[in-house]
């Protein structure tokens, strides 16, 4: 997969050396960005299953 946080770090460290701090960011950047995208996803589903009639069935 190529996801944009990879390839932004491979474009990185081609040119120079991440900073420690600069790597702890793009995993905090990209942990978020993983969290915001379950979290969607989720609500997807509970409003199909909402409006198919589902409720809280599981």
């Amino acid at each position: 997969m190529g996801s944009p946080q990879l390839t932004l770090w491979a474009a990185a460290a081609s040119d120079s050396e991440l900073s420690s701090t600069s790597a702890v960011g793009l995993v905090l950047a990209g942990g978020a960005v993983l969290v915001i995208a379950g979290q969607l996803l989720r609500l997807r589903l509970r409003i199909r299953r909402e409006r198919q009639g589902g409720g809280d069935e599981r």
